[in-house]
């Protein structure tokens, strides 16, 4: 596997381990990976480690982070935040800190954003077109700020079997961002599927497909679907049938 297949695949498993305090994106560490801002706490500190045996450059960005109607993700460049440094270097074993705050005001809902940390490639090395700094790495520091009351409010808006597949929405009335750790499908009482969840914002909807496997679909009969997220779940029932479990 050549070098930029390595750093791909790290980076990757990186932005995986979102639920984490701590992640190692290639040959630079990140801790936390996620910021919370608020009224009592209007600034947050991002310390990144320098891994490798060279001196590390980066550059950071902010992005307002927002789900379209469908639920996908959206990132627009933002100035909503201040950050320091915007530009910075990183000595072999050595670390340095990012400081992130509001500006001003709250809103109504909760709004995120995401603080890309960007490793950028030595202008001196080999395949280094002229001034141009090609960015090696990215790694995205989700940062939520919250509103001064609140909680997230999740439902379920859409379950349905079809083709072998449990396709889900999920809909967030509240005021605050819920992240689901995962969604399970049920027959019986025994797990038949499992599915990645996410985060909702706030009056977003998500959508999630869960497959289930044929041989474990009944022909006939309820499938219990639960939602797990940070001290609440979800559940919901949906028939089962044989056209439904076919894929």
């Amino acid at each position: 596997m050549s070098n930029a297949s390595i750093r791909a695949c790290l980076a990757a498993l990186a932005a995986t381990f979102l639920a984490a305090t701590a992640a190692t994106a290639g040959s630079f560490g990140v801790s936390p990976i996620r910021v919370d801002l608020d009224r009592g706490t209007r600034t947050g500190l991002v310390t990144v480690t320098n891994d490798d045996t060279r001196k590390l450059s980066f550059r950071m960005n902010l992005f307002e982070w927002t789900q379209d109607e469908q639920g996908a993700d959206r990132n627009r460049e933002s100035g909503d935040l201040i950050f320091f440094p915007q530009i910075m270097t990183v000595e072999p074993g050595d670390k340095r800190v990012i400081r992130i705050g509001t500006r001003a005001g709250e809103a109504g809902r909760e709004k995120a954003y995401r603080l890309f940390i960007e490793e950028l490639q030595d202008p001196g090395a080999g395949g280094a077109q002229g001034a141009q700094v090609a960015v090696l790495l990215r790694f995205g520091v989700p940062v939520f700020v919250a509103p001064p009351s609140g909680k997230p409010e999740p439902g379920f808006a859409k379950v349905a079997l079809a083709k072998g597949k449990v396709e889900v929405g999920i809909l967030n009335k509240g005021a605050r961002t819920v992240r689901f750790d995962e969604l399970t499908v049920k027959s019986g009482g025994e797990v038949i599927g499992r599915g990645a969840g996410w985060y909702v914002f706030p009056g977003a909807t998500r959508a999630f497909e869960i497959p289930v496997p044929p041989d474990k679909c009944k022909p006939s009969g309820p499938l219990e679907i639960t939602a797990s997220a940070e001290g609440l779940e979800i559940r919901h029932t949906v028939e089962s049938g044989p056209a439904l479990c076919a894929p």
